[in-house]
C-alpha cells in the first residue's frame, strides 16, 4: 500500500479482534512517532463499569445484546470526540478500538472521519489512517486464555465465532494491514513506512489522555 501523503496521518485509529496486540502496537507507535494516544478502555473503562453494575449487567456484558451493546455508541462517541478535541489543538492522535462496525462498513468508516473532523482539505481521507492488526485465529484464543480477562470468557467458550470474526473481519476500506504475528519492533517499523510518518527516534513515553 503506497503511504498516505508525505506528511503523514493527523489520526491513526488502530483496530483489531480482542487478544490482537491492538494496545501494545498502539502505545509502541504513539512512543515512536509523539501522537496523543486514546484507548477505548482506558477512555471509557470505569464510567462503563458503573452504568452496567447501575444496569445490573455482567461485566461481561459488552458483546452481548444487552446494556452493554447499548453503550457501544456512546463509548465510541466519547473516545473520539476526546481525540477531535486534541486534533482541534494541533495534537495528532491514535485511537484504539476494535472499530469493528467502521472497518466493515464503508459509511460507518465515513462517521469515525467525521466525528474527528480530520478530512484532509482535498475533501481525501487521508488526514485519517487505519491500521488493522491481523492476526491468526489460534493466536487469538491463545493471547485470549492467557490475559484471562472476565470479558472473553464467551469467546474462549466460543471458539468458533473467533475464528468467524477474523475470517470476516479484514476491512472494507483501505488500510494498513499489521502483522501480529511479527515482531513488536517489525510491526511499528512496517507501519510507520506505509503510513508515511517518520519516527522520533528517542522512544520517549506516548501522550495519554484518559478524560472524556
Amino acid at each position: 500500500m503506497a503511504k498516505l501523503h508525505t506528511q503523514g496521518p493527523r489520526a491513526v485509529a488502530v483496530s483489531g479482534p480482542a487478544g490482537s496486540g491492538k494496545t501494545t502496537f498502539a502505545t509502541s507507535l504513539a512512543s515512536e512517532i509523539g501522537f496523543v494516544l486514546l484507548d477505548l478502555d482506558d477512555v471509557t473503562g470505569p464510567l462503563t463499569s458503573a452504568a452496567l453494575a447501575l444496569a445490573g449487567a455482567e461485566p461481561d456484558a459488552l458483546d452481548g445484546d444487552s446494556a452493554g451493546a447499548e453503550l457501544r455508541e456512546a463509548r465510541y462517541a466519547c473516545l473520539l470526540g476526546t481525540a477531535a478535541a486534541n486534533l482541534a489543538v494541533g495534537r495528532r492522535v491514535i485511537v484504539v478500538a476494535p472499530f469493528t462496525r467502521e472497518r466493515a462498513s464503508i459509511d460507518a468508516w465515513e462517521g469515525v472521519v467525521d466525528a474527528l473532523g480530520a478530512r484532509a482539505p482535498s475533501g481525501g481521507r487521508e488526514a485519517v489512517a487505519l491500521c488493522y492488526l491481523d492476526c491468526p485465529p489460534d493466536l487469538l484464543l491463545e493471547r485470549l486464555a492467557s490475559r484471562r480477562a472476565r470479558r472473553d470468557r464467551a469467546k474462549i467458550d466460543r471458539p468458533e465465532l473467533v475464528r468467524a470474526s477474523v475470517l470476516g473481519g479484514t476491512p472494507v476500506v483501505a488500510h494498513v494491514r499489521v502483522d501480529a504475528t511479527s515482531s513488536l519492533g517489525h510491526q511499528v517499523r512496517d507501519a510507520l513506512a506505509e503510513l508515511g510518518v517518520d519516527g522520533r527516534g528517542d522512544r520517549g513515553t506516548p501522550a495519554r489522555s484518559d478524560a472524556c
